[in-house]
């Protein structure tokens, strides 16, 4: 149990809480002593870990990295919702100049699907479209799956106690850590920290209970090149984070990657406001 506990993102099945911690724990020391200006301890952080529950689910889990493997096993009813997201993360000119492209490798996938695929790495970043897909397959996943969800969020129960401040939540973890606070208005969390979130996506909004948090403060982490953070200030639809909640970050190469948005002043900031002697 941790005075900070972080919720990880998908793609996460062969790893492990200890594997996890190794990479974020170092991440978010550094982000806090970029806030602070000076070197700090390690801030008391554990992992509610649930990556292991998605070791039969192909979504998210690709093994070539080839976009075929990462659509494999789709029904019609997943492919066509998938689609639908893809459509909302690009603009009329990403779709025209994908439509000019020749098709690289995406033989066996829908022209439609191709095109947007293209138009996903045309702005965002190369192989990004396979990076979105296999987010938005566990993220659907745990929005439709009752059996699976309860067990996720029963790991995170299990993992917050009455010791915890702050909840940080990554890419799908972001909804996990959501659906908790909501779950237990009990909490004494001071904190919710999301990066890279897909909150703001029409697929991801429909299927959640959207109430206000018992929670003093929330604040949202992005990168503008992060795919699944596409659908942009999460304040649009969750009026509780605020203008200023919103934080735009640059990763760099890696747009999504936890140990960037953890290592960032923004998110060392956020830190600092809510417990100001993570500073020492």
């Amino acid at each position: 149990m941790g005075e900070l506990v972080g919720v990880h993102g998908v793609a996460k099945q062969r790893l492990g809480r200890h594997l996890l911690l190794r990479d974020w724990a170092p991440a978010l020391a550094d982000g806090v002593e970029r806030a602070a200006g000076r070197a700090v301890a390690v801030p008391d952080l554990d992992q509610a870990f649930y990556g292991d529950l998605f070791l039969a689910d192909a979504g998210g889990q690709t093994k070539s990295g080839a976009t075929e493997d990462a659509l494999e096993g789709m029904d019609e009813a997943e492919l066509d919702e998938v689609t639908e997201t893809l459509a909302e993360s690009v603009d009329a000119d990403d779709v025209a100049a994908a439509e000019g492209e020749q098709a690289k490798g995406y033989n066996r996938i829908p022209r439609a699907l191709q095109v947007l695929l293209r138009a996903v790495d045309r702005r965002f970043g190369v192989a990004a479209g396979v990076l979105y897909v296999g987010v938005l397959r566990q993220v659907r996943r745990y929005l439709t799956d009752s059996e699976l969800k309860a067990t996720v969020d029963a790991r995170v129960a299990a993992t917050v106690d009455d010791k915890t401040r702050v909840l940080i939540g990554h890419s799908l973890g972001s909804l996990v850590a959501y659906e908790y606070l909501r779950q237990h208005p009990e909490h004494e969390i001071k904190l919710l920290l999301t990066l890279g979130s897909p909150l703001g996506l029409r697929m991801v909004r429909s299927r959640l209970t959207v109430v206000p948090l018992p929670v003093p403060a929330w604040v949202n982490v992005r990168d503008l090149r992060d795919p699944v953070a596409c659908a942009g200030p999460l304040y649009t639809w969750w009026p509780r984070i605020g203008p200023d909640g919103d934080r735009t970050v640059d990763n760099g190469g890696d747009a999504h990657a936890v140990e960037g948005y953890l290592a960032r002043k923004a998110t060392g900031e956020a830190l600092l406001r809510a417990l100001p002697h993570l500073a020492g």
